[in-house]
């Protein structure tokens, strides 16, 4: 079965995010997978953007994501868990950290009441579904 389970979590939706975790957490009991939550802050990537932003603010932008990410942990998990943050594009960077941790599984969920959002781009879940080297577990319907 999985070893490592890999989960993103929207700290911005903790209602969503925490239903996410606890399916995640049902399913690493079944097998004894590690799991692992990772959480993605938007970056300064545009240069334009970049170039106004010093390295204070980014550094404290980074501080105050790293700390919600553990209140959300504190309230929300039954369990010590382990965690990064990272910045960048969301989907790019849940890939990225699921290949560095060697995840054999991401749980992440779709939001079908933003469908507008799917017309001009494909969803986050979508893409790291297409682009993920591991399995990936779609979670639907979430009531947050």
């Amino acid at each position: 079965m999985f070893k490592k389970i890999l989960v993103p979590v929207d700290i911005d939706y903790p209602n969503a995010a925490k239903v996410v975790y606890e399916q995640a957490a049902k399913l690493a009991g079944f097998s004894g997978a590690e799991l692992k939550l990772v959480s993605v802050m938007p970056d300064f990537g545009m240069p334009i953007v970049a170039s106004y932003v010093t390295e204070k603010v980014r550094n404290e932008a980074y501080a105050s994501f790293n700390e919600s990410m553990q209140k959300f942990i504190a309230e929300n998990c039954d369990q010590s868990v382990a965690y990064t943050v990272r910045a960048g594009k969301n989907w790019e960077e849940i890939i990225n950290a699921a290949e560095k941790w060697g995840a054999d599984l991401i749980v992440v969920y779709h939001n079908r009441r933003r469908e507008i959002n799917e017309v001009f781009s494909r969803s986050c879940s979508q893409r790291v579904s297409d682009n993920a080297k591991c399995s990936v577990l779609r979670l639907r319907n979430i009531r947050s």
